[in-house]
């Protein structure tokens, strides 16, 4: 060390004596201060040593990666050289503790690198003894930034997961109640079922993509796919690379796995020969940037609007419009349904949340 171990001599101190001997004897008769001091020095923690004013006596080298100080820097100087102003009370309660004879086994705070940066640290601090009598207190120091960062990650993604739980619940919740006013008993649990499997691929896309986001490409396809077996031959789809937030996303899913299932039942897909065009688009229109999508249904039995409206008109007029801050439509026309989405481009990104009502 750039100075002998603080209360650690063969003269002073019989414990450590002992200790220093039986390691130095395990270790081919090395000198045991001399081993000691070789451990302390090449530490990665920072251990340094100060007086009872708090006036630095020793510093190794894992001091100086730690703190950026140079021992010259900083033996013979006030330690409160390293503590921020808000916590200087910090170092006249170690102080204390120490003239007690008490041990502070584990303290995490901030310290101040020479750089003016702050650094998450973890104290150990214990009192010197040299015959019995306090002399000075030993410090070991432990930069445990790292660790800090992944608390810090760890509630972030706990809070994330919190919120988009209560988000996943709330629109089930919705699904559930909304599908409960307008189905029969005989239809309401099987409709619900459906329902609630097209949400859970949303959600099994979004893992997929590390919750970045997806591709529109991707949600229809996958929506479709969970539902018609050979989609790909019978839908075809045209737009530009597109990525939607996790909750807009979430509600075009629902949208298309309606309007896939309305098809399959009542509208193109239930004939042999009939097919779906989704076009996609972003573009100026009237000085803003808007998103634009059209499902169009070609070679089916003729349409027309429903006696009444039930959640499923619901979940592709009023939710997806609402979630997306824009307008849907839906247009019973003789050659098949048309579905029109518009929305402002930003919406695809920060949306207001799924709506459900």
């Amino acid at each position: 060390m750039r100075r002998s171990l603080a209360g650690c001599t063969l003269e002073k101190n019989r414990h450590c004596n002992d200790a220093a001997f039986v390691m130095a004897e395990h270790n081919f008769g090395l000198d045991p201060v001399a081993w000691l001091a070789a451990i302390v020095e090449q530490s990665d923690d920072a251990i340094i040593s100060k007086d009872l004013n708090g006036v630095v006596t020793s510093w190794n080298i894992g001091a100086e990666q730690i703190f950026g100080y140079k021992a010259a820097e900083m033996v013979g100087q006030s330690i409160l050289k390293l503590i921020p102003p808000d916590r200087h009370a910090e170092e006249a309660f170690i102080l204390e503790r120490m003239k007690k004879g008490e041990r502070i086994k584990q303290h995490d705070t901030v310290r101040r690198r020479k750089d003016g940066t702050l650094v998450d640290v973890s104290l150990t601090v214990s009192p010197i003894l040299v015959d019995g009598k306090i002399v000075g207190v030993s410090k070991i120091a432990r930069d445990i930034t790292a660790r800090k960062q992944a608390q810090l990650a760890q509630t972030l993604l706990l809070r994330e997961l919190n919120h988009r739980t209560k988000n996943l619940l709330a629109v089930a919740d919705a699904i559930v109640r909304q599908t409960s006013k307008s189905s029969s008993p005989e239809e309401l649990v099987d409709r619900i079922s459906r329902r609630l499997h097209a949400l859970s691929v949303s959600q099994d896309l979004m893992i997929d993509s590390e919750w970045r986001g997806a591709d529109i490409s991707n949600i229809i396809q996958w929506q479709l796919a969970s539902i018609i077996d050979d989609h790909a031959s019978r839908i075809k789809l045209s737009g530009p690379l597109c990525t939607l937030s996790p909750r807009t996303a979430q509600a075009l899913g629902l949208a298309i796995f309606e309007l896939a299932t309305n098809a399959l039942k009542f509208g193109s897909l239930s004939a042999k020969n009939g097919t779906v065009q989704i076009v996609w688009s972003i573009g100026d229109h009237a000085g803003k940037r808007e998103f634009h999508m059209t499902w169009q249904e070609l070679g089916g039995p003729s349409v027309a609007p429903p006696r009444y409206s039930g959640f499923g008109s619901t979940i592709i007029e009023r939710m997806i419009a609402r979630s997306l801050l824009g307008s849907a439509k839906v247009t019973y026309a003789p050659a098949g349904l048309i579905w029109e989405l518009v929305a402002p481009e930003s919406a695809l990104i920060e949306t207001s949340g799924f709506s459900a009502v």
